[in-house]
């Protein structure tokens, strides 16, 4: 019981932790400006370990290379410790083979699962609240993916299906993941 409960505040740290590296990145990528208040509070969670790491490795003109390699690195230690949780030894033994892998498809698992919780979120408050105030920083991460959607899909008028097919194609890669990291 112990294991299990260990197990899930593991999850749900690491899966915070390695978002707000994924989100750094995508801000980044995107070029949100950096005072804006919700990127700051993203900054600020993790500048602790950014901040040093990228002294060694520098970010490119597009890609935040320090925020991607953490994120990577949090996962294989996230898998390391679930692994390490569990009774039987032969589980340490396969994973440490596997763990550059395994960490790399934890990454990009939370990364599908941050893209599909944001499209959802800016979904909800284009009928809730359209003014709000994260409404821009939102579009601004998630409309280099809608905009390639939005050209295929015939106009419909008021009604904007982009976010509903970005949310099935992240699915879809969710159960394509799923089966190589289980197949």
């Amino acid at each position: 019981m112990i294991n299990s409960i260990l197990s899930f505040l593991l999850g749900t740290f690491f899966s915070l932790f390695v978002s707000a590296l994924l989100v750094r990145a995508w801000v980044f990528w995107t070029r949100i400006h950096p005072f804006n208040p919700y990127v700051m509070i993203i900054y600020k969670a993790t500048d602790w370990l950014v901040q040093p790491v990228r002294k060694i490795i520098p970010t490119s003109n597009k890609i935040d290379w320090t925020s991607l390699l953490l994120a990577w690195v949090c996962s294989m230690l996230h898998v390391f410790l679930v692994f390490s949780l569990t009774p039987a030894n032969v589980y340490i033994q396969t994973s440490l083979a596997t763990l550059p892998l395994v960490g790399l498809f934890m990454t990009i698992k939370w990364a599908l699962t941050l893209v599909l919780w944001l499209c959802i979120l800016q979904a909800i408050l284009s009928w809730v609240s359209p003014a709000s105030p994260i409404m821009p920083v939102l579009r601004a991460l998630l409309d280099p993916m809608l905009n390639p959607i939005r050209r295929f899909l015939p106009g419909t008028g008021a009604f904007d299906f982009s976010p509903l097919v970005l949310i099935l194609i992240t699915q879809v890669l969710q159960i394509v993941l799923q089966h190589l990291m289980f197949g």
